[in-house]
């Protein structure tokens, strides 16, 4: 068994169950509606059996957003990528806990890094992870945090489009808008058509 995958199964799969959440390899989904949770290990290109490197993904999946844009009904198990908020464990830490977890990524290169770093990223997950995701009661809630962090949403364009949507969501047509005349601006042609097509959805 791989490295990452012990760590997975001895210190992260319990305690995300006892929290609600559902695994798929290495990932975990708690639907908790109208959001679904994601925690999500990703293990980094060119990682070896004796040096694993992988980051901790933390997301929030809206069904309802996922729809309007694909015109699909949302997989029952989602990816980090398709959710609306996203960020990183060290992201979220911001240097609370030791370097073993708290950095660009985690290496695990023996048995007793497996224990060590088990231990204290389970202990991370349980009092920030979960408790940060907790804490998204509703759209709005959701909304002040993801506005508050300095609109790194506008780097990913699938983001801009949910963002959008959960402006109106909230009554703001004006401001959800702008943020899709912002992406139809820089003609990226993979994404202005979705762009336009919510714009006019919004606006009708």
């Amino acid at each position: 068994m791989h490295l990452t995958d012990k760590l997975a199964k001895e210190y992260i799969t319990l305690l995300l169950k006892e929290n609600g959440f559902i695994k798929q390899r290495l990932s975990w989904n708690r639907i908790r509606d109208p959001f679904v949770d994601i925690i999500n290990i990703q293990k980094l290109p060119g990682s070896t059996e004796n040096d694993e490197r992988f980051v901790l993904n933390i997301g929030v999946f809206i069904p309802e957003y996922y729809e309007t844009v694909w015109h699909q009904p949302y997989k029952r198990f989602v990816n980090e990528v398709d959710a609306i908020f996203r960020t990183r464990l060290g992201d979220l830490l911001k240097d609370e806990f030791s370097k073993n977890i708290n950095s660009s990524f985690i290496t695990l290169n023996s048995d007793s890094d497996v224990s060590k770093v088990g231990k204290e990223l389970s202990l991370a997950i349980e009092k920030r992870v979960i408790p940060c995701l907790d804490s998204f009661i509703s759209y709005q809630s959701l909304h002040d945090y993801i506005e508050s962090d300095d609109g790194w949403y506008k780097n990913y364009p699938l983001m801009q489009i949910y963002f959008a949507l959960m402006k109106q969501s909230l009554g703001d047509t004006e401001s959800a808008t702008a943020i899709l005349d912002d992406l139809i601006e820089r003609k990226n042609k993979a994404w202005v058509v979705h762009a336009q097509r919510i714009k006019t959805l919004i606006k009708s």
